[in-house]
């Protein structure tokens, strides 16, 4: 997909940081009460385990849960979305139905666990009818360039 950002090696980074003790779960288990709350009411299951929960279960040489407590919640920002703009999408085809309406978004999944709190950004995608695929070439075309 065009404008698509993965988070995963700044994850990975942070997740390091905290672990030689560079950083402070403190700082880093400190999400926003509205998203915990859109994560433990609407957030979509992951297969993952929240880094922080299972640093902590390494370290007190204790079983990683079996429930999975990290939840994906999407926001969708942009000047197009209007009143929309900052809203949680429920799912995927949410976010398809607003791609198919809008010119312009971007779509943040973030994820969050529900024991610790930590959040991070998981990925930023642009949507809308300016960025479907082949839309440069058809507007080439059309233009006659």
């Amino acid at each position: 997909m065009q404008g698509r950002i993965d988070y995963r090696m700044a994850k990975r980074a942070l997740v390091r940081q905290v672990t030689r003790g560079l950083v402070g779960v403190q700082d880093v288990c400190d999400a926003h009460p509205e998203l915990l709350r859109a994560a433990r009411n609407i957030g979509t299951e992951t297969a993952r385990t929240c880094p922080i929960c299972r640093m902590a279960d390494d370290r007190a040489d204790v079983p990683i849960d079996a429930e999975t407590t990290l939840r994906e919640v999407t926001y969708v920002y942009g000047s197009s979305l209007r009143q929309r703009q900052g809203h949680v999408v429920w799912d995927d085809e949410e976010l398809r139905v607003l791609a198919e309406k809008y010119p312009s978004f971007t779509a943040y999944r973030v994820e969050c666990c529900l024991v610790c709190a930590w959040s991070h950004l998981v990925t930023a995608e642009l949507h809308g009818t300016d960025h479907r695929p082949g839309r440069d070439l058809a507007a080439r075309l059309e233009g006659g360039g």
